[in-house]
């Protein structure tokens, strides 16, 4: 016969398994780029982000890529580099693979879809992922999956209305 401590204590595990969400549909599991909302940094080192953000506490701002082309893919900076180049990875201008009207659009609508979480659930939703994990479900899977590493809590804030 058990105890009620003990019947708690056996409803208080189950609930707390109930709320793990171990399937691919999670996506600090697995996660997928949206087409609409979210974008991915390029080009940057993790480290300094979090440098700037966390230890920091300063603000970062995001930059289209050339106007004349996209970048293709999302690539980290080589280990070797010149100092000249080495600036562009410790200033608060965060580069992305879009185009300027692309950027605008896809930072407009994650910034509406946050600040409606926020409004109506009180939960902000919007991190920054430093950092991917690749992992495949099985050891014959060819199925790449990424998970993020480190997220850090950020919210969006509008300097143009008009934007």
């Amino acid at each position: 016969m058990q105890n009620g401590s003990d019947i708690v204590r056996e409803q208080l595990e189950a609930a707390r398994k109930a709320l793990l969400n171990l399937g691919l549909r999670n996506k600090l599991i697995s996660y997928k780029p949206l087409r609409a909302r979210g974008l991915e940094i390029v080009d940057e080192l993790p480290e300094e982000i979090f440098r700037i953000l966390v230890s920091n506490g300063r603000r970062m701002s995001f930059i289209p890529a050339a106007d004349d082309e996209e970048l293709a893919g999302s690539g980290q900076p080589e280990e070797k580099e010149s100092s000249r180049s080495a600036g562009r990875h410790t200033d608060s201008r965060l580069q992305t693979s879009l185009s300027s009207t692309n950027l605008q659009t896809r930072l407009l609508s994650t910034y509406r879809l946050a600040n409606t979480f926020i409004q109506e659930q009180g939960v902000n939703t919007l991190f920054l992922a430093l950092g991917m994990v690749n992992w495949y479900e099985s050891d014959s899977s060819q199925d790449a999956r990424k998970a993020p590493l480190i997220l850090v809590p950020v919210h969006l804030e509008r300097t143009d209305v008009n934007v």
